[in-house]
C-alpha cells in the first residue's frame, strides 16, 4: 500500500534495499542445511547475479539496453550490489518451491527457472515505475526474458545439483508474497 500512495512512495522506495536484505536474512535464518557447498552456492549466485547485470548494463548484449535507477541503493560501476541479493532471493525461493514439486533434477531445474522468469515478468513493469531500472525506449525486450531463463536455469541447476534436500519454511511463502505483491501492482497498475 505504501508504494501505491504518492505521499509515501519515496519512503518505501528508499527502504527497498533494507527489505531485500531482511528477506534474504530471514531465508538464511530459516535455512536448515548449512554446508560449505551451500555457502559456496549462495556466494556464487550473488556474484553471478551482480556480474551478469554489470555486463548487461555495460554492453546491452545480455538483457537488452537498460540502466539502474536509485531505488535499489548505491551503485558500483552503475549496478547496485543489491541486485545480487535479489538474484539470490529469487533463485533460493524458486528452488525450494520447485524442489517440492518433483524429484527429477531436470524438471526441478526447469520449473525453478520458469518460476524465476514468471516473477520477472510481473516485476519488470512495476520496477520501471518505481525507478529500479529503465529500459531503452520504455519497453521490455523479449531478449530479457530469454536471458533470464538461461541464467535462472544455470542457477537452478546449481541449486538442485547440491544433492541435498533443502528445507526452509519461509521460502515458498516469500515466493507467494512476491507473486501477490508484484502481481497486484501488475494487474491494477501503479
Amino acid at each position: 500500500m505504501g508504494l501505491h500512495l504518492e505521499e509515501s512512495r519515496a519512503l518505501f522506495q528508499m527502504l527497498t534495499p533494507l527489505n531485500l536484505l531482511l528477506s534474504v536474512g530471514v531465508l538464511g535464518l530459516f535455512h536448515r542445511q548449512w554446508t560449505s557447498n551451500f555457502g559456496i552456492y549462495a556466494f556464487a549466485v550473488f556474484w553471478a547475479g551482480y556480474l551478469v547485470e554489470l555486463v548487461g548494463v555495460k554492453t546491452g548484449v545480455i538483457f537488452g539496453v537498460y540502466q539502474y535507477g536509485g531505488t535499489l541503493g548505491p551503485k558500483v560501476a552503475d549496478v547496485p550490489p543489491m541486485i545480487g541479493i535479489n538474484w539470490l532471493m529469487l533463485a533460493y525461493s524458486s528452488g525450494i518451491l520447485a524442489q517440492g514439486l518433483s524429484s527429477n533434477l531436470w524438471l526441478r531445474t526447469t520449473l525453478g527457472a520458469v518460476f524465476m522468469v514468471f516473477l520477472d515478468i510481473l516485476i519488470e513493469p512495476v520496477a520501471m515505475k518505481l525507478d529500479f531500472w529503465t529500459w531503452q525506449g520504455g519497453s521490455i525486450p523479449l531478449q530479457n526474458y530469454f536471458a533470464w531463463f538461461v541464467i535462472s536455469w544455470a542457477m537452478q541447476y546449481g541449486f538442485h545439483s547440491l544433492h541435498q534436500e533443502k528445507s526452509n519454511p519461509v521460502a515458498v511463502p516469500l515466493y507467494v508474497v512476491l507473486l501477490l505483491f508484484f502481481g497486484a501492482f501488475w494487474v491494477i497498475g501503479l
